[in-house]
């Protein structure tokens, strides 16, 4: 079924609208739960409290992606559940790697607040829309859906090193770009 079909079963307050939602994102949500809570209990939770806030948010938002909108509301829902649980802070967690790696841009250690915040997140999203297809494939891989290097070697056939220098290279352009618009 096509996102608009589905969104306008939620705007009719028509059930079906999460059994859809579930057969179209299900498995890319849980994928994306699990690698940030590592626990399949906790992932799944988050993935149905994912699709009951879908469900009130739906109406009055009107999203143009719904895969998109929901990978953020499982996204944002996992590392509230990971800010909770206080995993993070057990260290070499590939979310907190991940999160590190971003620190190195803005220079801040409240990175995540920061990338979150709407002015700071149009910026980087405009940025990304100026990158090659890879380079913007490989960043939203490692730092949205954190990926390792070697998940995104494999995805792309290219080796971890590449993926590295890819990652390295993207992330000095967005500081600099970052600089430009005077958001660092």
């Amino acid at each position: 079924m096509e996102d608009n079909q589905i969104i306008g079963l939620y705007w009719a307050r028509d059930e079906r609208a999460i059994e859809e939602t579930d057969r179209s994102y299900g498995s890319l949500c849980r994928g994306l739960s699990h690698r940030i809570l590592k626990n399949s209990e906790d992932a799944e939770e988050c993935v149905n409290d994912s699709y009951l806030r879908l469900w009130n948010r739906l109406p009055p938002e009107k999203p143009d992606s719904l895969g998109s909108f929901l990978t953020r509301i499982v996204r944002n829902l996992c590392l509230d559940r990971l800010r909770q649980s206080g995993a993070e802070k057990r260290g070499g967690s590939a979310i907190t790697v991940s999160l590190d790696e971003l620190e190195t841009v803005t220079g801040r250690s409240d990175v995540e607040s920061s990338v979150m915040a709407q002015e700071l997140g149009q910026a980087v999203d405009r940025f990304l829309r100026t990158q090659s297809q890879e380079a913007r494939t490989i960043f939203l891989r490692r730092y949205y859906f954190f990926d390792t290097r070697t998940e995104i070697a494999d995805r792309f056939d290219i080796s971890a090193a590449q993926v590295s220098v890819v990652l390295s290279r993207t992330r000095k352009r967005l500081r600099n770009y970052l600089m430009e618009e005077g958001l660092l």
